[in-house]
């Protein structure tokens, strides 16, 4: 698809840039767009950038390649070798030799599914020498929520805490890769079976609306990050649902009687594998109604909103009833709305506009 080897000599600063592209131009366009973040982390830190497209090749194979037999995963960790292994203690209980990412793709092709990226991953040099495989850590007990990091991936945050280097994350059974970085997901790329296509989504533009609409609505930015991070698990998982946030009596006043009522929770104390039950409660039919503050009201509420006339929701039309009850919704009342197709996407609603697609 292109070149192991690029000779980065002579070029000057200006001319790198332009070369990022040259790297990956036989990839699809999202995944274009997926390598510039891992290329500027590479660059700055010093990691062989050749190590970097290698290791992004061996993702991209994990996630498209359509084997016989159930989809694999599997994990890189990139960077500071020594402060990684210190990071994660504990052996998978094999051993690797010691040698260049280039002369054990075939190795680490193989292992695919075993180091699996979810309770394990290969730790890389900035130089490209595959160190060994680690177990990742168990999800901590009190995450930082704007890590946007599902409970399954929480290792990845807290061993690339101030940590020079990156994880990436081939997920085959989702058809989705993940890039991490210094305590958080940072972009992520997933096939779109609607459009049938690959779709980049930047999660550092994503935190800049979130903490936008937070402070429009009043909402805890927590609150936002966590809800915003179950939309991402059930984008990954291929699971819609409606999540709508704010003003919840107004909302539940503009709605049919809720099939089930909710108290004494909040989705701040739901943490490692309790997560879980936060994604059971949004996958439900209809929406799932959370307090400002974090507090889920109701859930499999049927959403009857009454707009006001000087109000048009912004729907397109190729958008179902789902989001257009969400529109129309966070267009009556003050909260917002997000509504995750079932084919991965994640709408966000505020005032009856779109706001954020990703």
């Amino acid at each position: 698809m292109c070149e192991k080897w690029i000779d980065l000599t002579g070029l000057n600063e200006h001319e790198l840039p332009s070369l990022s592209f040259v790297l990956v131009k036989g990839y699809p366009r999202a995944w274009q767009e997926f390598w510039e973040p891992i290329y500027s982390l590479s660059r700055n830190f010093g990691v062989d950038v050749n190590t970097a497209l290698e290791a992004f090749k061996l993702v991209y194979e994990c996630v498209s390649k359509q084997e016989e037999g159930r989809p694999l995963s599997t994990g890189f960790l990139i960077g500071d070798t020594e402060k990684l292994r210190h990071r994660l203690p504990d052996f998978v209980g094999m051993q690797l030799q010691k040698r260049s990412i280039f002369d054990s793709a075939k190795t680490v092709s193989s292992l695919f599914g075993l180091i699996d990226g979810y309770t394990s991953a290969f730790i890389v040099g900035k130089d490209g020498t595959l160190e060994d495989a680690r177990l990742m850590p168990a999800a901590p007990s009190e995450p930082n929520e704007s890590s946007l990091a599902y409970v399954e991936f929480h290792g990845y945050c807290n061993a690339l805490a101030g940590v020079p280097g990156y994880g990436l994350v081939a997920l085959g059974p989702m058809k989705t890769a993940k890039l991490f970085h210094d305590g958080r997901l940072r972009s992520e790329v997933y096939f779109s079976g609607k459009v049938g296509e690959w779709v980049h989504r930047s999660l550092d533009e994503v935190k800049q609306k979130l903490d936008q609409i937070a402070l429009e609505k009043g909402i805890a930015q927590e609150v936002l990050y966590k809800i915003f991070t179950t939309a991402i698990s059930m984008s990954n998982h291929r699971k819609g649902g409606t999540i709508i946030v704010g003003d919840h009596d107004q909302v539940l006043k503009q709605s049919e009687a809720p099939r089930l009522r909710l108290h004494e929770i909040n989705v701040l104390k739901l943490e490692g594998r309790q997560e879980r039950h936060l994604f059971n409660l949004a996958t439900q039919e209809f929406a799932l109604i959370v307090s400002r503050d974090g507090e889920p009201k109701a859930s499999s509420v049927r959403l009857m909103a009454r707009v006001p006339d000087t109000v048009k929701p912004e729907v397109g039309v190729a958008d179902g009833g789902r989001h257009r009850s969400a529109a129309e919704m966070s267009a009556a009342t003050n909260s917002v709305a997000m509504v995750v197709s079932d084919d991965g996407p994640i709408t966000v609603y505020s005032r009856g506009k779109r706001v954020l697609r990703v």
